[in-house]
């Protein structure tokens, strides 16, 4: 069944910006001070959700733990810190794309687990805050990711059908919660992701330097947005 594709949707965390990696090396920081390894396995089950179901801190509450939750907290908030510096700046792909999506009146809006607040602070720290027509955030709607919910309110705000958008995701459960809101989906993995089930994605590519409008509109779509 042939439709026309209207608007993209991005994802936030790991697709537009890299915040995961630093998120990830800093409680690898702490956790090795301590003599443990941290399990990227565990903290994956977090990645693309904002009901973060593996706490990171758990490890700080049992009996044998020599530091504090809130000392381990307050020792990552300084690594994090540091290295979040060195990965704020857009990913590959991500300003050549949305000029190309602009060039041909295509409707953006990015779609996240994360807070309103933050992700609207890092789109203008990135020099992003007027490239998308719409935000919605995990802190916005009942359910997390890989419910529908954040990329349901998404498309509302932006005035689109799901049906006639095509959402970009780095990471499993966002690539279920576009789907369930029925959208199309194209997965792009981080090199923290690349190990998530894709499965579910209308198709997969290495970045975002790879995806077009053809790709994006692809077998029954058309480059022809709503104007």
């Amino acid at each position: 069944m042939s439709r026309t594709i209207q608007a993209v949707v991005f994802d936030f965390d790991g697709l537009i910006v890299d915040t995961e990696t630093p998120e990830y090396l800093a409680w690898q920081t702490v956790y090795g001070q301590q003599g443990w390894t941290f399990p990227l396995a565990s903290w994956l089950r977090n990645v693309g959700r904002n009901d973060r179901p593996f706490d990171p801190l758990g490890r700080f509450r049992e009996a044998d733990s020599p530091m504090r939750p809130e000392e381990a907290e307050a020792a990552w908030d300084e690594h994090h810190a540091l290295l979040e510096e060195r990965y704020l700046t857009p990913l590959p792909g991500v300003v050549r794309l949305l000029a190309d999506l602009r060039r041909h009146d295509f409707r953006c809006a990015v779609a996240s687990s994360s807070r309103l607040t933050r992700v609207r602070h890092l789109l203008e720290v990135l020099g992003l805050g007027d490239r998308f027509d719409a935000v919605a955030c995990g802190d916005e709607v009942p359910h997390a990711k890989p419910a529908p919910d954040v990329y349901r309110l998404a498309a509302g705000r932006l005035g689109v059908a799901p049906a006639a958008c095509v959402a970009l995701e780095d990471s499993e459960p966002g690539v279920r919660a576009a789907k369930a809101a029925g959208m199309r989906c194209m997965a792009v993995p981080s090199p923290l992701t690349r190990g998530m089930d894709f499965s579910a994605a209308d198709g997969i590519v290495d970045s975002l330097l790879g995806v077009t409008i053809a790709g994006l509109t692809g077998p029954g779509g058309r480059t022809e947005a709503r104007r």
